[in-house]
């Protein structure tokens, strides 16, 4: 089949690179100049898959309303005449309950585990070419502040546990044994304990999607850059055709997978998706001549991830439901740093030289990325809603979306993230 997929960030290329080792002619459009030039530049840096439990729960409202007005809230509203963004807020807010959160944990899980065993068969496979993207497999330790934080999160890891992680809960001084550059926050006594998965990953997602665009042209896909999609061209019940400015792409098949720029493009072909963008921001800083951390950290009170990737540190955090505005904000960039001083406070020699960022994560409503043939065409599929989550369901989205395209038995249950669970489609 001809197979166009529409976005060159994590999630369309590596739909990209696994329909093209399926035998397929694809072709890969970015309106950009290179993969992953978008939300996939400058992420956390995360491969977690303990982290995979919706934003949404039962706590969030509460502490939207106590952040009303602090400019480095982790979570900020900033409200706009949208139609989109009330509808998407409305929906969100009835996903925070405990029951819903829990729902979407297990298919979310499986989708991760699928993903880290895929990304090792891409290794092996490509060892004499291999892809080099900073990757450590030093596990990821949650940090908390408070006892209750981390006896509510310890509730959940037996379940997580039972399901393919292994997860155990330390006190703050093991915390300090396996990762030492934490010295200063136990000392300051801002750490009660926290909850490590020696499974998990991080990684510099732009390195690895590019280098991995790269592998998929060698496998036959055409990556046509500077190709802003502008409509598509239709018979009957099946699109027959991509138009970009320049150029008209004939397909069998066409997968959106364009972050952010889904919903607009969806809508076009006469779907509507609930996924909103949440803009984030990071923060890279070098580590020479400073004690910086080797395992990657998730600070659940300050809401920031923290990754070693080779000689810089990532962080990254925030959440601002503020529409497709990708202006920095800098008392909002600001905020990240200072985040990350307050944890590793012997960074301070190196402050002056960090690089900021700010990007948006494609976030559908109830915290699971939506796979699969969407609206009245036979030959569309969709690779979206992935938000926070997007690196580590990466590969296990393209495998489960090329095996529904090409009509294989998938190797997990992917009915959960089918676009059919919103009631309004």
């Amino acid at each position: 089949m001809k197979i166009v997929v529409v976005g060159a960030g994590i999630i369309g290329v590596t739909t990209a690179y696994e329909l093209a080792t399926r035998g397929h002619e694809v072709t890969l459009l970015d309106a950009r100049a290179g993969a992953g030039l978008e939300t996939s530049y400058a992420n956390g840096g995360q491969l977690g898959a303990s982290e995979v439990a919706p934003w949404a729960g039962p706590e969030v409202p509460w502490q939207v309303l106590r952040w009303l007005g602090r400019i480095d809230a982790p979570f900020r509203l900033a409200l706009k005449s949208d139609p989109e963004q009330w509808q998407w807020l409305l929906r969100f807010l009835m996903r925070c309950r405990s029951s819903a959160r829990a729902e979407r944990i297990a298919p979310n899980l499986a989708l991760a585990l699928l993903s880290q065993a895929r990304m090792d068969e891409i290794s092996t496979h490509l060892n004499n070419d291999p892809i080099t993207f900073d990757e450590k497999r030093a596990g990821i330790l949650q940090i908390f502040h408070r006892p209750k934080g981390l006896a509510a999160a310890a509730t959940a890891i037996d379940a997580m546990n039972g399901d393919g992680l292994e997860q155990k809960v330390l006190s703050p001084r093991e915390c300090v044994e396996l990762e030492p550059a934490l010295e200063h926050a136990l000392a300051s006594g801002s750490i009660a304990g926290g909850i490590f998965c020696a499974s998990d990953r991080s990684g510099d997602a732009y390195k690895y999607t590019k280098q991995l665009a790269e592998r998929a042209q060698k496998l036959g896909v055409a990556f046509v850059t500077g190709a802003e999609v502008t409509g598509f061209e239709a018979q009957g019940d099946r699109i027959t055709g991509v138009k970009t400015r320049a150029w008209m792409f004939s397909a069998d098949a066409v997968v959106l997978a364009a972050g952010v720029h889904t919903t607009r493009l969806a809508r076009e072909c006469g779907v509507r998706i609930p996924v909103y963008p949440l803009k984030g921001y990071s923060v890279t800083l070098p580590v020479d001549g400073v004690v910086a951390p080797q395992v990657s950290l998730t600070d659940e009170a300050r809401k920031v991830v923290v990754s070693r990737l080779g000689n810089r540190l990532r962080t990254a955090g925030t959440a601002e439901v503020s529409g497709y505005d990708t202006e920095i904000d800098m008392r909002r960039a600001r905020s990240v740093l200072d985040a990350t001083m307050a944890i590793f406070p012997q960074m301070a020699p190196v402050a002056d030289k960090a690089e900021y960022w700010t990007g948006l994560r494609p976030m559908s409503s109830d915290g699971s990325p939506i796979l699969g043939q969407a609206g009245r065409f036979k030959n569309l599929y969709l690779n979206t809603g992935h938000g926070s989550l997007g690196w580590t369901l990466a590969h296990g989205s393209a495998v489960g979306l090329a095996d529904l395209i090409c009509g294989s038995p998938t190797l997990i249950d992917l009915s959960p993230f089918a676009i059919k669970r919103f009631s309004f489609i």
